[in-house]
């Protein structure tokens, strides 16, 4: 029997109908769902990945947010990655958001990240890091929980 399987130009078309250049973002986000680094994400995973996103854990939502911004999944997210996914967040929300940003608003949202988050100051943000900075802040926790009674 075969599984059925998502591939990334379908979650790159259907994130395109509902937001303005959404590709990039399809682009990490479908990353993050295939975890064997094949091009293909198996139903089950996908369906796994989004229990985890509505009735996870906080610990569990974390490292699953963690694991999207680790691009090159070395462990810890460096600037450059968190420019990345920030960049792609921007383009997927579009030029006509209110108020209008500004052109460095992306570096200023990376820099801000890494303040709140770079506990020891050494360039990257750890699993550790990450998780205990979130904890910390009671608008991310709150955003996790905003999907908790959707079904």
């Amino acid at each position: 029997c075969l599984k059925p399987l998502v591939y990334k130009e379908l979650l790159q078309q259907s994130m395109s109908q509902c937001f303005s250049d959404a590709s990039m973002y399809a682009h990490y986000l479908f990353n993050a769902f295939d975890t064997a680094q094949n091009g293909s994400v198996k139903f089950e995973d996908f369906v796994m990945a989004l229990s985890i996103l509505l009735r996870g854990t906080v610990h569990e939502k974390l490292r699953w947010t963690f694991n999207l911004y680790d691009i090159n999944k070395d462990g810890c997210i460096n600037k450059e990655e968190m420019m990345d996914i920030v960049k792609a967040i921007y383009d997927m929300m579009g030029k006509y958001t209110y108020p209008v940003l500004k052109e460095d608003a992306p570096r200023q949202h990376v820099e801000v990240f890494f303040q709140k988050m770079d506990k020891n100051k050494d360039g990257v943000v750890t699993l550790d890091e990450f998780i205990e900075s979130c904890q910390e802040d009671d608008n991310i926790m709150r955003s996790l929980q905003l999907f908790e009674n959707v079904m």
